[in-house]
């Protein structure tokens, strides 16, 4: 049977991929002293905090966040993160200090479990890596359970608590800043400020000795898995305590990292605009988490970084962060 040799596809060069550009530029971004000024004035009473008791142990502690005007999303990240848009956030409001804790979802929904991260490799004997902690932020929970925790939380305690818009939390998480973090670029050194997906990742091979009573971490062989930042080491490599990394400018604490947050904000194409439908909480709407988590690396995260879930998702690594509107 005669063969014949198949001819090679003519080559054909990708069109070259041109990064996207606008006229809006950087001048609206301000510095930390600038940032704790506007804040400040933004007060209607002497404190700049503000607390939200659940029961007789347990509170939420709010900050608050002044108006202001900024350009939101990202020339250098995702492609969901632009085109850019000039913002104005047209009132202050109050955000809540830290992500929502095990402790206080665990008022309102006693039955919750954030359960454990996964471990990998070798014969388990135990769950995974603790999530659960009472410090710990909650996840697990989907945005459709989100908000009936919002409408908890008004009716039993009288406030006007919400998920935040995109808008808001960008505003929030920047404080002032044009780069990627709030604290500069990705080759920052991050590990006090943020827990991101660190060296330490490398980490995750687990092994049992002395007859399965001692619980250790080896390294994975070198490579690219499991995905990490291998120039820095933070404090935790799974999910981590609230607050153990520095604030923002408004006092803020993991607002990059840690775990991913809800927002109220349908995940749709930019330019963002909020007449759109978009803030209209829509159930049938993918739902957009901010923030990043534990398991992402800074290359992708920031400020801008936008994630697109079901309102019935459970996702291991999003969790809660509230508003209260004046």
């Amino acid at each position: 049977m005669e063969t014949r040799e198949r001819e090679a596809p003519e080559f054909v060069k990708p069109e070259q991929y041109e990064k996207p550009t606008d006229d809006l530029g950087n001048d609206w971004a301000f510095d930390a002293q600038t940032a704790r000024e506007m804040q400040k004035q933004a007060l209607a009473v002497g404190a700049a905090t503000a607390t939200v008791k659940l029961s007789d142990d347990v509170a939420i502690e709010f900050v608050r966040i002044p108006a202001g005007k900024f350009v939101m999303g990202s020339l250098t990240g995702c492609d969901d993160e632009y085109p850019r848009a000039e913002i104005t956030i047209d009132k202050p409001f109050w955000m809540s200090k830290t992500e929502i804790t095990n402790e206080q979802y665990g008022v309102y929904d006693p039955e919750h479990d954030t359960r454990y991260i996964e471990e990998y490799d070798f014969d388990h004997i135990v769950p995974g890596y603790i999530a659960n902690h009472p410090r710990q932020p909650v996840a697990r929970v989907s945005w459709n359970e989100a908000r009936r925790f919002v409408e908890w939380l008004n009716e039993e305690k009288g406030v006007k608590a919400a998920l935040p818009t995109e808008a808001q939390w960008e505003w929030a998480a920047r404080a002032g800043s044009a780069d990627q973090f709030y604290y500069g670029t990705w080759d920052v050194d991050f590990s006090k400020y943020a827990n991101l997906a660190d060296a330490d990742r490398r980490r995750l091979r687990t092994d049992w000795e002395a007859g399965a009573t001692i619980h250790i971490r080896r390294e994975y062989p070198e490579g690219v898995y499991p995905l990490r930042d291998a120039r820095f080491v933070d404090h935790w490599f799974t999910v981590d305590y609230v607050a153990q990394n520095l604030p923002n400018a408004w006092g803020l604490y993991d607002m990059i990292g840690n775990v991913a947050e809800w927002t109220r904000s349908d995940y749709k194409a930019y330019p963002y605009n909020a007449a759109d439908g978009r803030e209209d909480l829509d159930p049938r709407e993918r739902k957009v988490a901010r923030g990043a988590s534990w398991a992402d690396r800074p290359k992708i995260a920031g400020s801008a970084f936008r994630q697109g879930y079901l309102p019935w998702q459970k996702v291991h690594n999003v969790g809660i962060r509230l508003i209260i509107e004046d």
